[in-house]
């Protein structure tokens, strides 16, 4: 397992790249660029769309494929069968998980099959782009439900983390600050718009775009301590 300092994910081939998210989520912004630089050649891009609506996850994706994207396709993980999830996902070159307003929903999408494609697929070398609301699932906990304050178990590829995505420091701190007194073990990772944390398989790290990205330590935060969620 990689690890920088504080960040520790899974090892692979593949990037995984946490965007704090767009201001306009159907613009294709320089994380969108930088990310369609690392896809695989060849190979297709997978647009899985369960945080947001069907709607708008064809127009961004269109708005991609005009910027230069290879030819994509939406992904439906909540409601697909195993057999044709799976093979979508074995076909991306480039796998992005879009904005919305549902962490729930695609957290509960990315099970059994789905999660099993998209951890193969990182496996093989290809690059993961988690925008915004798609983002926080990949820490250990996420903050979800109709008021944002239920903390919930995520994918925990990013190791004793809370994320928060679409962070603007003068409105927000505020909800870091309350998020960390229910997950004080964890740290906070903090992502601004048109900004992003890339970390490579093999233990490279980079910041993208902006880089409005922030660190707060929870108060029971103990950087060799075991998973905390066991």
């Amino acid at each position: 397992m990689p690890r920088a300092q504080l960040f520790q994910w899974p090892a692979g081939e593949g990037w995984l790249i946490l965007s704090g998210g767009n201001v306009d989520p159907l613009a294709v912004g320089e994380i969108e660029t930088l990310a369609l630089a690392k896809a695989l050649p060849g190979e297709a891009l997978a647009y899985v769309f369960a945080a947001g609506d069907i709607e708008t996850a064809d127009r961004h994706l269109a708005a991609l494929e005009d910027a230069g994207a290879p030819t994509g396709y939406l992904v439906d993980v909540q409601t697909e069968d195993d057999v044709t999830v799976r093979a979508q996902l074995a076909e991306a070159g480039l796998i992005i998980l879009s904005d919305g307003d549902n962490a729930g929903a695609l957290r509960g999408g990315l099970s059994g099959a789905a999660l099993a494609g998209i951890t193969d697929a990182y496996a093989r070398g290809v690059p993961l782009l988690a925008i915004g609301t798609a983002a926080v699932i990949f820490g250990q906990k996420y903050a979800g439900g109709a008021s944002g304050q239920v903390i919930r178990d995520g994918l925990a590829w990013l190791e004793h983390s809370l994320i928060v995505p679409h962070y603007r420091a003068e409105s927000d701190a505020v909800i870091v600050r309350d998020r960390l007194i229910q997950t004080p073990e964890l740290y906070a990772l903090t992502l601004g718009f048109d900004s992003a944390l890339v970390l490579g398989g093999n233990g490279r790290v980079e910041l993208w775009g902006e880089q409005q990205i922030g660190v707060t330590l929870g108060p029971d935060y103990r950087p060799d301590s075991s998973n905390p969620s066991t």
